[in-house]
């Protein structure tokens, strides 16, 4: 005889889709607050996108995903047969408009298409920016040529963080852009861009 799992057990062991009921290809708002049982699937979405570049540098455990209060925006689309969401975005309510702070997917070519067409749309769009590096600072600046902040000062302005600025890659001459810059993620040195529209 099986055990009777309780209400608690059964509310936890509940997916993306069963909780949230996304319609195919279509994209939806997510409350975390309201479905913290989501950080575990979360977090295996966030691990598969960035497990060539070591991880995310502020997230290490399921733990970790809905720990920063200033990440209240989410969103998240389910592109396959399964009503689970396949790709997550989420970032910061700034007054400069909506900073992305990072991705999750699972990894399909699917799902990476159509992050990459919603991000590209969404940076296009006054009110929308995020910092980017490596490989998809390449394609997003050198394929479909998205906004770039190029002004030091109005990059300072728009993170309100100590950087140091270089202007063109400074390691890195055939990487697009112009906007480049150092400052410290997880403890780290990190080399960003600032792209898309800030309400500057």
């Amino acid at each position: 005889m099986k055990p009777i799992k309780t209400f608690e057990q059964f509310i936890l062991e509940k997916s993306s889709g069963d909780i949230l009921k996304p319609k195919r290809n279509e994209w939806v708002k997510i409350n975390p607050r309201k479905y913290p049982e989501l950080a575990d699937e979360f977090y295996d979405l966030i691990k598969t996108a960035y497990s060539s570049i070591g991880g995310h540098a502020k997230i290490s455990t399921p733990a970790d995903v809905f720990k920063d209060p200033d990440w209240t925006y989410w969103m998240g689309v389910d592109v396959h047969k399964s009503p689970d969401l396949d790709v997550i975005i989420w970032g910061q309510n700034t007054k400069y408009g909506i900073k992305f702070s990072g991705v999750g997917h699972d990894g399909d070519k699917i799902s990476k298409k159509e992050y990459l067409n919603h991000k590209i749309a969404d940076l296009n769009k006054r009110g929308f920016f995020g910092e980017i590096s490596g490989k998809l600072a390449e394609i997003l600046i050198g394929r479909h040529n998205v906004p770039v902040v190029s002004n030091e000062a109005d990059v300072e302005k728009v993170l309100g963080k100590d950087i140091t600025w270089h202007g063109k890659h400074p390691t890195d001459p055939n990487m697009p852009g112009d906007g480049w810059y150092t400052r410290m993620l997880g403890g780290k040195p990190h080399e960003k861009i600032l792209v898309g529209k800030p309400k500057i």
